[in-house]
């Protein structure tokens, strides 16, 4: 593995908003990281995309969710034959504000596998809308978003997860803001009134609540046997 931090965005009718996260992200990063797009081959923002990214890597393919993407890219990252060794889950929609915020979440694991994310200046502490995890952790449990739902409720598992593997850090310290429409800080476009509709949310909450229930504790269990793992060869 390296010590390449990859950020995972999927993007679907928002090229400016994309461009404008990814200069975020090279504005305050401090080691080797680089944002990965995500992108629906229907999107007809396609062509923009490209234009103002011609030399971005990127995946493009047939529309998927943003839980289909982000462990779709996920794997692909995975199976590289060197693959990094912290991914991280960032929107279109996010912004990064602090200095080296991705060396100051990395740090925090203390070396261990782990997940570490700081403050979206909106939802806070409660759940984590952007975070960075150990790639040891997205391998041991076979996704990086829980694979039933397709986009809200994602962050509570991810907070779940963290929390009961006791692997779980905040830091408030560090600012990476959501400039969603619930906070005030967007416009409601056809992509966020998809991914925000009442039917959906009613399904993902029902897919959170069955992992929750049958699901949690057996994930949780395969994130500690990692670290303890961690721990002995430290």
């Amino acid at each position: 593995m390296t010590d390449e931090l990859v950020v995972i965005t999927p993007s679907r009718g928002r090229p400016r908003q994309l461009v404008e996260m990814i200069q975020a992200v090279t504005e305050t990063t401090y080691g080797h990281v680089r944002v990965l797009p995500c992108l629906d081959d229907d999107d007809p923002e396609l062509a923009e995309y490209r234009r103002i990214l011609p030399l971005s890597p990127r995946l493009v393919g047939p529309r998927k969710t943003l839980v289909g993407w982000t462990n779709h890219a996920a794997r692909v990252l995975l199976d590289q034959r060197d693959p990094p060794r912290y991914l991280a889950s960032l929107g279109d929609d996010h912004r990064p504000r602090t200095a080296h915020w991705d060396q100051i979440l990395i740090s925090s694991l203390d070396g261990r596998p782990g997940i570490a994310y700081g403050d979206d200046l909106y939802q806070h502490e409660r759940v984590p809308t952007a975070w960075v995890v150990s790639a040891e952790i997205v391998r041991a449990v076979g996704w990086m978003m829980l694979p039933t739902c397709e986009h809200l409720y994602v962050d509570n598992a991810v907070r779940d997860l963290g929390l009961t593997a006791g692997c779980l850090v905040y830091r408030p310290d560090v600012v990476i803001e959501h400039m969603h429409p619930v906070a005030g800080k967007g416009e409601w476009d056809a992509s966020y009134r998809d991914s925000n509709g009442s039917r959906l949310k009613a399904r993902d909450r029902d897919a959170y609540r069955r992992w929750v229930r049958s699901g949690l504790d057996s994930d949780a269990a395969k994130i500690r046997a990692l670290r303890e793992g961690a721990g002995q060869r430290v």
